[in-house]
Formats: C-alpha cells, structure tokens, sequence
C-alpha cells in the first residue's frame, strides 16, 4: 500500500496477528505484542481493504493482478500411540487449555524452550524432551536467546533429555527411549507438543502468485518479515 498498490487483506479468523498472536503470548514477550500492535495501526493509514473472517479456499475467488500466499503452517503429527492426548504448543499459548504443576514438554526448539521457560516462571516444573543432542538447533536465531535459555535451564537444573525419542502419551505423562536405547516413563500432569510445523500454502508458486512467510518455509519474525519485503519490492 505504501508502493501505491491498492490491496485487499484477507483473514479467516477474527483478528489479525495469524499464529504471531500465540507466539506473542508468553509474559516476557511484551515487546512482540507491541509489533502485533503497531501494524493493526498502521493498516488503518492506508486505503487497505481489510476483511476478517473471511477464509479464500480457491484463488479463483480473488480477481488481483498479483497474490500473496501467507497461509502459515501446520503443526507436525508423530504417529504414535496417544497423541491426541497432548496438547498443541499454539492452544497451550492461545490459552486454550490450562495445564497442571508437573509439564513435559515433547520438542526443545525455541517454541518448546519458551514454553517451558515460562512455565518456570509460572512456578510450575517442565520437563524437556528433545531428540536432537542439543536444544534450539534451528539455524538464524539470535544467539541471545538460545545461550540464554540453555543456560537457565542448567541452572535451574530444569530437566532436559536430549537424543531422546517419543513413543507414546498417557494420561500422566509419556514414555520415552533414551540415547542409550532404553524406555523410560516421565510423569506429568499435562504434555505439550511442540514438534514442528509444516508450510501449509494455500495454492502452488505460479507467474502471478507469491508464497511468503511459514506457508513457503517455516522460519522466524525476521525471516518471514524479510522474505515480505522483498516480494513487495520486486
């Protein structure tokens, strides 16, 4: 709108912010609340036509001469036994479900570490299992941030498992194998999911239609922000 298109948002839900409102939600998190913030203002400056609940499923329903795809992703499922018995990383966050003092978290990427860090903060007690052999491996995040989480939960003596796999959720917690191959079972009130997400694109990459944010390759605030830019730019 600023380069002097004229544009229509669309939006399946209520409100704008996509699945940035759940990763905004933790308490130390003030400063992503305030972005959610500051471009629901800044919409509001420009001629942008902007229609919530309103989901497109066919491109054919739009007439524009250009489209941008930002759909997001979905969550990953990992078929094994008990799944549905955890609750999803973004319904923990949107407060969709309360959860008890003993948590296991399944995923120590950034999201699964938020997570469980504030859980502590909460004063609640998360439990870590990640199955690669270190926390928060993706590449691109600010190296504040993982140094600092790892270095929390160390001194906290907050439990981690790494080079641990998942193979199945009960009711009071999950079992596990370990890096030396044996199971064991963690005990917990609530199990968390935090296992990834996949591009959920809405329609394939064509002459006239863009795909950008998770929907193209899941990533982070910058990277989808960039990736926005230079499509609007070009």
């Amino acid at each position: 709108a600023k380069r002097g298109h004229k544009v229509t948002l669309y939006e399946k839900s209520g409100e704008l912010g996509g699945v940035f409102i759940a990763a905004a939600a933790p308490s130390f998190k003030e400063k992503d609340r305030d972005l959610i913030a500051w471009y629901k203002r800044e919409l509001t400056k420009y001629p942008i036509e902007v229609k919530l609940n309103s989901e497109v499923k066919d491109l054919s329903e739009v007439n524009a001469d250009e489209v941008i795809i930002a759909t997001g992703s979905k969550a990953n499922r990992i078929p094994i036994p008990g799944f549905d018995k955890g609750i999803q990383a973004v319904d923990y966050l949107l407060g969709k479900q309360e959860v008890g003092e003993n948590v296991t978290i399944i995923g120590g990427g950034l999201t699964g570490c938020e997570i469980a860090y504030e859980l502590y903060l909460q004063g609640k007690k998360p439990t870590i299992v990640e199955m690669m052999d270190d926390l928060i491996v993706t590449p691109g995040i600010c190296l504040a941030n993982t140094s600092f989480l790892r270095d929390f939960f160390e001194a906290n003596k907050v439990p981690v498992h790494l080079e641990t796999k998942l193979k199945e959720v009960h009711d009071d917690g999950v079992t596990v194998v370990g890096k030396d191959g044996e199971e064991f079972k963690i005990d917990a009130d609530n199990v968390i999911l935090s296992t990834g997400y996949r591009p959920a694109p809405l329609a394939e990459k064509a002459k006239h239609v863009h795909i950008v944010g998770d929907a193209d390759k899941v990533g982070n605030l910058r990277s989808v922000i960039w990736q926005a830019w230079d499509v609007c730019m070009k």
